[in-house]
């Protein structure tokens, strides 16, 4: 099965950055977070579904009030080229007069992230920033990111919450997927 992403994503891919790599990214937003945010009392969005994993790790390393909600909006769906962006869910806790931090796995074009920060700025928040895991080498990107963990080139990046077809999010750190198929 040539096109079955199981395979893809599972054997077809090559470790990029080892799982320490990423921890240690990680670790050193935390850093950053935590002198910028603790005392916000701010709510951290995590941007599903590949924001998980990244929005796990991050919370176990931020040691001050805080609350989480979650937006989920797509574009790639089971593609690797994106597109129009549909919201599934909209925040549930209010924003309004609050410091909101979107949290996303990867920032390539920005869309999503554009997308988020907009609606949540639209609703109320006094402050909407943005940290992502990973940030790719794109020109065109419409949306910087306010912090990231890690900066990567071309490629399609699996891993740590990125996926194929929804295969990979839980591979140990961050693969490029392959090219052939």
């Amino acid at each position: 099965m040539e096109d079955d992403p199981r395979a893809r994503a599972h054997r077809e891919s090559t470790l990029l950055i080892d799982e320490e790599t990423v921890a240690q990214a990680v670790d050193r937003l935390a850093v950053r977070l935590t002198a910028r945010l603790i005392d916000a009392d701010p709510l951290l969005m995590c941007m599903m579904r590949g924001g998980l994993i990244f929005t796990a790790a991050l919370m176990q390393r931020l040691h001050f009030p805080l609350q989480l909600d979650y937006v989920h909006l797509s574009r790639y769906r089971s593609d690797t080229q994106g597109g129009a962006i549909k919201w599934r869910v909209k925040p549930d806790v209010s924003v309004k007069d609050r410091c909101v931090l979107l949290l996303d796995d990867i920032c390539d074009e920005g869309e999503s992230l554009r997308e988020a920060a907009k609606a949540i700025g639209g609703a109320g928040a006094t402050e909407v920033l943005s940290a992502v895991l990973v940030r790719r080498a794109n020109p065109e990107a419409c949306f910087s990111p306010d912090d990231v963990a890690l900066e990567c080139g071309e490629g399609f990046l699996i891993g740590w919450g990125m996926d194929y077809a929804g295969y990979g999010r839980n591979l140990s750190g961050i693969h490029l997927l392959g090219e052939s198929s």
